[in-house]
């Protein structure tokens, strides 16, 4: 396998050492449980969680971050700063619904989901629909912040933008993967982390305890705090529907339905040859950025397996009625890129939505705006990573010949 972890900014270097010169990074910034529920309800001054559902994943979280994920001085602080985060936010978000003022936008109507495998699109096609100004995305600070963005705490947009702005710092190379910002929208992951229930953490460390946990149990009550969560930030600034997005919502889409039974997703497919490397690169370096011990082989091992089985496992619920196929459309993502404004104007019509002339002009002068490589390329390979290209096109020949997504320029290898 040829990854290899890129290097470290010298200023992470000498942070990092000042674990070790206390004793351990354990030792000088502790991720006890008891302890933070204690600091979240005193710097809040409140103690209703609005309910017990997330305790038990938040235990295991924890436990798996304290013996399993190595992290190093820079990573246990952000871990405890994440911690932390999401129990205030469980406080406040529950403080604000049950005992603040009425909701002026309590309902939340038919959103619209975009989904796919990690790498495969979503993000720039939640961009274009962001440019339909009837749409609700949510921007990453207001994730972070719901409540003091609801309150109209304008300030915390700048603190929202410098905890997700701090991982290029940690890593330059990530910013040619996936640029962060707090004015720019972002994942569910975030709003879920609030249930101790998301990809967020088992895609940022290796804690194999607690992905096991998230893999095998009922993500609905995530779905339900998730709906909360938009309730609160909707006051802020309410439009006809939400548009929201997550690799990780493929893997819970009954739960997701069970919650929105109105819901709309659009999803979106790109070869798994080239998802699939794109995804594992991604993963170490963003384990690299917390631990200096980053076991890609595991990953190697389980991400192509899962993700053919989770692949194959939606084509089932669709087919069987598990899941609405009805309320599903498919969108390629070699057809996004050859004509944004009328692959977006595709899955606009197969919900009966309205898709204007302005919107699609809009669209297009975004496209023309948008910069590309200005933060470098990505490079990765299926090569570097050990992985067979002939077992990997057989290991998906089931998904990418439904759905034709094989390149030209990659037949030849069939």
């Amino acid at each position: 396998m040829a990854w290899t972890p890129p290097p470290r900014p010298r200023w992470l270097e000498r942070l990092n050492t000042l674990g070790p010169a206390a004793g351990s990074a354990a030792d000088l910034i502790p991720l006890d449980g008891a302890e933070l529920i204690d600091r979240a309800c005193g710097s809040t001054e409140l103690d209703d969680f609005g309910g017990d559902s997330w305790r038990p994943h938040f235990d295991l979280l924890v436990n798996a971050l304290q013996n399993e994920a190595q992290l190093h001085t820079a990573g246990r602080l952000i871990a405890r700063s994440e911690l932390l985060r999401s129990l205030r936010n469980r406080l406040l978000i529950t403080e604000f619904l049950h005992h603040g003022e009425p909701l002026v936008h309590p309902g939340i109507e038919a959103p619209v989901f975009v989904v796919g495998t990690a790498r495969s699109g979503t993000s720039i096609l939640h961009e274009l629909l962001g440019c339909d100004p009837d749409n609700r995305l949510p921007t990453t600070w207001e994730v972070l912040h719901p409540v003091e963005a609801a309150r109209g705490q304008t300030e915390m947009a700048a603190i929202g933008d410098g905890e997700v702005t701090l991982w290029h710092d940690l890593q330059p190379e990530y910013q040619a993967m996936h640029l962060n910002g707090g004015e720019l929208p972002t994942e569910c992951i975030f709003l879920t982390m609030n249930e101790f229930l998301s990809d967020q953490w088992g895609g940022c460390h290796r804690i194999p305890s607690y992905s096991a946990h998230l893999a095998a149990i009922d993500h609905t009550d995530a779905y339900r705090f998730h709906r909360r969560q938009l309730q609160v930030m909707q006051q802020r600034e309410h439009r006809s529907r939400w548009v929201l997005k997550a690799p990780s919502h493929l893997a819970t889409l009954p739960a997701l339905f069970s919650v929105y039974p109105d819901a709309r997703v659009i999803f979106i497919h790109r070869d798994p040859l080239q998802t699939v490397p794109s995804t594992l690169s991604l993963m170490a370096t963003l384990k690299w950025m917390r631990s200096d011990v980053v076991d890609l082989e595991d990953a190697v091992a389980v991400l192509p397996v899962g993700f053919a089985w989770m692949l194959d496992a939606i084509i089932t619920m669709r087919a069987d009625g598990v899941i609405p196929d009805d309320q599903i459309v498919d969108l390629r993502y070699r057809d996004l890129l050859a004509d944004p404004a009328g692959a977006v104007a595709a899955a606009y019509r197969h919900f009966g939505l309205r898709f204007s002339p302005e919107v699609g002009r809009t669209i297009e002068d975004y496209v023309a705006r948008k910069p590309r490589g200005k933060h470098g390329t990505h490079r990765y390979s299926l090569d570097d990573l050990g992985l067979d290209h002939a077992t990997e096109r057989e290991r998906f020949a089931f998904y990418t010949d439904r759905f034709d997504l094989v390149e030209d320029a990659d037949r030849s290898h069939r």
